[in-house]
C-alpha cells in the first residue's frame, strides 16, 4: 500500500490519485494544486470564461466523488480533462437552451448519470523577455483565429496537445476516438490555419513558418502553437 506522501514532487499524479482513493486528504489537496490552473486555462479556452472557476470546482468535486472508478493504469490528467470537457459541454448546451427561451443561466451544471458511468472507461537558458512577449502575442492571436475555424473537438485536441502536452493516445481517450482519427483531425486543423497564417506574413514562403512546416509533416518543426514557459495564453 502506498504511503500518504504528497510533498515529494517525484510522486506521480497517478500515485497521488491512488493515495487519495485510500483516504489521504493531503494527496487530494496536492492534485487540486497541480491541476487547478491548467484546468482553468483549458476551460476558459473552451469559451467558459465567466463560469470557468465554477467549472473547475465542479470538475474537482466530480473527480473526488468518482475516485473509486479511477484505475492507476490510466493517466490521471486524461481522466480529469475528460470530466472537465463533459461538464463544459453540458454547461454550454444548457446555456444554449436557456438563451433560446430568453433566459440567462448562471453557474455550472454537473454531469448526467450516463456521463458519470462513462468515467470508468477512460525547464534555464532561454530567450530574452522581449522575444517571449512577442511569441506569446503571436500565440494568443493564433489561438483566437483558430477558435473561429476549428470545431469543438479540433479545438480541444489541439489545446491538449500543444498547451497541456498530452500525447495523441491520451487525447483520443478524452474525445472517445481512435488515435488514427485524432491524428487526422489534428492534421486537418493545422491545414485550416495555413491560409490564415499566410495572410499575416505574405512576404514569407510557406515553409518559413514553423506551424506550416508541421502541417506539411516536417519532423523537426517547432509549432507556433506550442507554449512558452511561464506565459499564459488565456
Amino acid at each position: 500500500m502506498l504511503s500518504c506522501d504528497s510533498s515529494d514532487p517525484s510522486v506521480t499524479n497517478e500515485q497521488l490519485a491512488c493515495q487519495a482513493q485510500a483516504g489521504c486528504a493531503r494527496s487530494s489537496e496536492e492534485l487540486v494544486v497541480r491541476f487547478q490552473v491548467p484546468l482553468l486555462h483549458f476551460l476558459r479556452h473552451r469559451g467558459a470564461a465567466e463560469e470557468a472557476e465554477d467549472l473547475v470546482q465542479e470538475t474537482m468535486v466530480r473527480a473526488y466523488r468518482n475516485l473509486h472508478r479511477y484505475r492507476q493504469q490510466w493517466k490521471f490528467s486524461t481522466w480529469l480533462y475528460t470530466i472537465g470537457r463533459r461538464l463544459s459541454i453540458n454547461h454550454h448546451r444548457r446555456q444554449h437552451k436557456l438563451s433560446q427561451h430568453g433566459f440567462v443561466g448562471h453557474g455550472a451544471r454537473g454531469l448526467s448519470d450516463e456521463d458519470e458511468h462513462g468515467l470508468d472507461a477512460i525547464p534555464s537558458d532561454g530567450p530574452e523577455p522581449q522575444q517571449i512577449a512577442i511569441e506569446a502575442e503571436q500565440r494568443q492571436r493564433l489561438w483566437a483565429v483558430a477558435a473561429e475555424v476549428w470545431s469543438e473537438e479540433q479545438n480541444t485536441a489541439m489545446w491538449l496537445h500543444y498547451v497541456e502536452g498530452l500525447p495523441v493516445a491520451d487525447i483520443a481517450r478524452v474525445l472517445n476516438r481512435s488515435r488514427v482519427s485524432v491524428k487526422a483531425m489534428m492534421f486537418r486543423a493545422r491545414k485550416k490555419l495555413l491560409p490564415l497564417v499566410r495572410e499575416w506574413e505574405p512576404g514569407r514562403r510557406m515553409t518559413d513558418n514553423p506551424l506550416m512546416e508541421e502541417a506539411l509533416a516536417a519532423p523537426d518543426a517547432q509549432p507556433l502553437l506550442s507554449p512558452t514557459k511561464g506565459v499564459s495564453y488565456v
